[in-house]
Formats: structure tokens, C-alpha cells, sequence
């Protein structure tokens, strides 16, 4: 049989020449179709509407497909089978398991309410509810999430086409984030939606081709799962510890499945439903989705010990098994499965990208600097989108984990946001100083908590954010900081509700 790779040397993979001008113009194809539904979906923006929430148009099967696309990036994919590889299932709680349980929570509990109230993004419904300063402040707070998201899908850019191509992991991901930067700036939220549903195609169909290959390379499930040790399946406690130690366990179930559920990008894709049905039905739909897609990179993670071996780099544990089980079939099918991987990076990219700028325009530089021209608005947001890339893009450089960067970026959504936007939804008495008093609260002893368990260490910052300490003491401060949340409010609205009903001024509903 042909073999369509060579061992370049123990540390690095690297296919043939063939092979690699096969990859090289699958990949320019591919771009240049990207590119041209960005140019097509530009002609069809007339205002911020059509930019943010591609008109409220999207049917129920476009709606789940870009809604699916977004929660399978880098992390997804690279990420969990690299963090399988190396920690096995009670790694990778928080996605895909916490990510699929906040689909279906949010399809439940939030959705269709945020829908019918017409909002283009998730802190419109705390700026009308608590006033404009409460959304700056949470809106504030959600940027480093998709800042962080941004950075962990272009550096897992770099990453593949570094490993498969022997490009630079910097040259590589600046290509990632140039093609991602021109077809979301023109086209907004309808070219994203449309390039979501070409890239979840290639996603699934990509995924679906290796892992059967991995399978049988590894001896089939009954041998894999015989040479995993019990801990490796295991998605409980593990090894009783520190109080600590359980406060993290559920702190890696919270941060992704609560904090999500109120994630920009999850949330401008409900919005643009064309109805609060469709936008319940295509959070709900993708949810099961996901966490079926998901046992394909958890799967592939784990054949990965027994075809790759120990000892290698564990961000590169995807292309590797994707050029050891097809590098010897054919580069075709190579050339697919790079498209897949880049389809999943570039799908979670855009819409990342689109949710920071919607934050950053619509509820931090407008209710500070309004401005009464919609196409005003409109050149704002597509300013803001290349400031945010190349934010985001230099942090890429700085971190060396896909999946403990994507993970790590979530905390404040959840600390800050999550309690919020649930309160403005479904406890209407709630006064703008509890709520303040609230996010306060949560955002002070979530950092006070980190802080204080990482200072101290003199790594240089690029180690500290890469290192099992930073993420253990954020992972445990946003749970101490969202417990004392709820309690603040709970005080708060007992109190305030016990001063109207002395001073007669509370009436209970019918």
C-alpha cells in the first residue's frame, strides 16, 4: 500500500510532497468558498439588524446547524482528544459534557424569553431591567470570554496546518484568522450562519471517517476498552480529596454548563430564529447533538494512547492520528478530514468573533457614545470585529493549551453574567441595587480567591495562565464567587421585601 507521509523525526510528522499540494490547494478551495459566501452575504446587510441577527430569519435546521458549529472549535475537537489522551473522561467534564447541558438548558429556561423580548444581545435584557451601567458592567465582563475562545480556535489553527503542512504555528494561525476576519466583517451574522452550515457538513462527515479507522487500528471497542483503566471512563468524584478539590469537580460542571447558557454566541443565534419555537427547538436539537459528536474526539483520544503512544506533544494528538490512520489510505481523504478540522476552528472563530464585537458596540461604546447613524453603527462593529482578531490572535501566542485556554476563558460568564440575566427574566421585583450588590459580590471573591491562590508563585504570565494552579484557583473562585451571589440576593430580596411590607408599601400578587 502507498504511504503518503514520512517520518521526519521523532518529534514531527510531516506529509509527502504529493500529499502536501493535495492539502495545500483543499485548503485554498475551501478559503476562497469561504470568501465568496462573505462577499455574497454582504450584499444582503442593510443595517445592524441584518449584522447581528441576520434579520431574524433563520429556520429551524439553519438555526441548529450554526448553533451546532459554534460549540464544536478547537476545543471540541483538538482539545478534548488531547486532554482524553492524557486525563481521560473526568478531564473533559466540562465539554462536551457541561457544553451539551447548557444547550438544553438554555433551549428550556431562557431562549424563547429572550427571544420574544426582541434583544440583540444577551445583556440588552440587564440594561433595560437594571439600567445601562449594569450592562456595561456585564457586557465588560464577557469579553474576555470571547477573546480567550478566539485566541484557543486560531491557535488551534496553527496547530494543524503546522503539524500536516510544516508551516510555522504562526504563519499558520494568521491565515486562520485573515480568512476568518474578511468573511465575517462583510457579511456578519447571515455569512456566518451560512458558512456554519457548509462547515458542520465537513465537521461530521470528517470526524465520522476516522474514527472507525482509530477503532479498528486500536483492536476494536472491546480491546479498547479493556486496556483503559476504570478512572479513565469515570466522570465522578475520582480519589476523595481537599474540600478544594470537590469544589472544582463542581465547578467544572457550573462554568460551562450555567455559564453558557447565557453566552452571546448562543444567544444571537436564538435571537436570529425566526421565532421564539425555533429558537427553544434549535438549542434543545443541538444539544443531544453535540454530546453525540462529541464521543468522536473523546474516542479518538483515547485510541490515540494505544496508536500514537506516550510522549508526544498533546495539542497535536488530532492531526497526528489523522495522518497515522489516513496518511496510508489516501490524501484525498486526508485533505477532507483537514477540512473538517478547520471547518470546526473556523465555525466557533467567526461566531466568537461576532458575539465581542455585538457586546462591545451595542452595550459598551453606544450607551457611552451614541450614535444616531445606523451605518455609523454598522462601521463601528466591523472596527471593533479587526481590533478584537488581533487582540485575540496575539493572546493565542501567549498560551500553549487549546483546551485549558478555551475552559479557562468562560469564568466570568458565569460569575458575572448567568445571575443577571436570570433574575431580569424571572424575579421582575428584583431592584437595580441588588443586582449591583450581586455582580459585585460574585466578581470580588471570585478574584480574591484566585489572586490570593496564585500570587506568590514568580511565573512569568505566559506559565501562570497555562498552569494547573491558575485553573484550579479560577475554576474554584468562580464557584465560591457565584455561591455568594445567590446568597447576596436571597438577603437582599428578603430584606427589601420585609421593608415594603413594614413600611405598607409591598402588594402581593393576585
Amino acid at each position: 500500500m502507498e504511504t503518503f507521509f514520512l517520518l521526519a523525526d521523532a518529534g514531527s510528522m510531516k506529509l509527502d510532497a504529493h500529499a502536501q499540494w493535495m492539502l495545500w490547494i483543499g485548503i485554498a478551495v475551501y478559503m476562497a468558498v469561504l470568501l465568496l459566501i462573505g462577499f455574497w452575504s454582504s450584499r444582503r446587510i442593510n443595517d445592524m439588524k441584518d449584522f447581528l441577527v441576520a434579520g431574524r430569519r433563520l429556520p429551524l435546521w439553519m438555526a441548529t446547524a450554526t448553533l451546532l458549529a459554534t460549540w464544536f472549535g478547537a476545543g471540541s475537537s483538538m482539545g478534548v482528544a488531547a486532554t482524553v489522551y492524557e486525563s481521560g473522561l473526568r478531564g473533559v467534564i466540562a465539554d462536551p459534557f457541561g457544553a451539551s447541558l447548557s444547550l438544553l438548558l438554555a433551549g428550556i429556561f431562557i431562549v424563547g424569553l429572550l427571544r420574544k423580548c426582541n434583544c440583540m444581545t444577551v445583556t440588552d435584557i440587564i440594561s433595560h431591567r437594571f439600567g445601562k451601567s449594569a450592562g456595561i458592567y456585564a457586557s465588560l465582563w464577557m469579553l474576555p470570554v470571547y477573546i480567550g475562545w478566539i485566541a484557543a480556535q486560531v491557535l488551534g489553527m496553527g496547530t494543524i496546518l503546522n503539524v500536516l503542512t510544516g508551516i510555522s504555528v504562526f504563519k499558520g494561525t494568521l491565515l486562520g484568522a485573515v480568512i476568518v476576519l474578511f468573511y465575517t466583517v462583510g457579511g456578519g451574522m447571515w455569512a456566518v450562519t451560512l458558512t456554519d452550515v457548509l462547515q458542520v457538513g465537513l465537521l461530521v462527515i470528517g470526524l465520522l471517517i476516522i474514527m472507525p479507522f482509530a477503532i479498528h487500528q486500536s483492536g476494536g471497542v472491546a480491546a479498547v476498552a479493556e486496556r483503559l483503566q476504570a478512572g479513565d471512563l469515570s466522570l465522578g468524584w475520582g480519589t476523595p480529596g481537599s474540600f478544594n478539590d470537590y469544589t472544582y469537580y463542581i465547578g467544572t460542571w457550573i462554568i460551562m454548563g450555567l455559564g453558557c447558557m447565557v453566552g452571546q454566541d448562543l444567544i444571537q443565534r436564538s435571537l436570529a430564529s425566526r421565532d421564539e419555537k425555533v429558537a427553544i427547538s434549535s438549542s434543545v436539537f443541538s444539544g443531544f447533538l453535540y454530546l453525540m459528536i462529541g464521543v468522536i474526539p473523546i474516542t479518538i483520544g483515547f485510541t490515540a494512547r494505544f496508536i500514537l503512544g506516550s510522549g508526544i506533544d498533546s495539542n497535536q494528538v488530532m492531526p497526528r492520528m489523522a495522518i497515522t490512520i489516513l496518511g496510508n489510505l489516501h490524501p484525498l481523504l486526508m485533505t477532507l478530514f483537514l477540512a473538517a478540522l478547520i471547518s470546526a476552528i473556523m465555525s466557533s472563530a467567526d461566531s466568537s468573533l461576532l458575539a465581542g464585537a455585538s457586546l462591545l458596540v451595542r452595550n459598551i461604546i453606544e450607551p457611552l457614545f451614541p450614535s444616531k447613524s445606523g451605518e455609523r453603527m454598522l462601521l463601528r462593529t466591523r472596527v471593533i470585529t479587526i481590533v478584537l482578531l488581533i487582540f485575540s490572535t496575539t493572546l493565542a501566542f501567549l498560551s500553549d493549551s487549546i483546551y485549558s485556554l478555551m475552559i479557562n476563558c468562560w469564568t466570568s460568564q458565569l460569575v458575572v453574567v448567568f445571575l443577571p440575566v436570570i433574575l431580569a427574566l424571572y424575579a421582575p421585583r428584583t431592584s437595580k441595587s441588588c443586582v449591583w450588590t450581586v455582580m459585585v459580590v460574585s466578581t470580588a471573591v471570585w478574584l480574591f480567591y484566585t489572586f490570593v491562590n496564585v500570587c506568590g508563585t514568580n511565573m512569568p504570565f505566559s506559565e501562570l495562565l497555562n498552569s494547573e494552579l491558575f485553573e484550579y484557583a479560577q475554576t474554584c473562585g468562580a464557584v465560591y464567587g457565584f455561591l455568594s451571589g445567590i446568597v447576596c440576593y436571597v438577603f437582599i430580596a428578603l430584606g427589601e421585601k420585609l421593608t415594603a411590607r413594614v413600611s405598607g408599601e409591598y402588594v402581593e400578587k393576585d
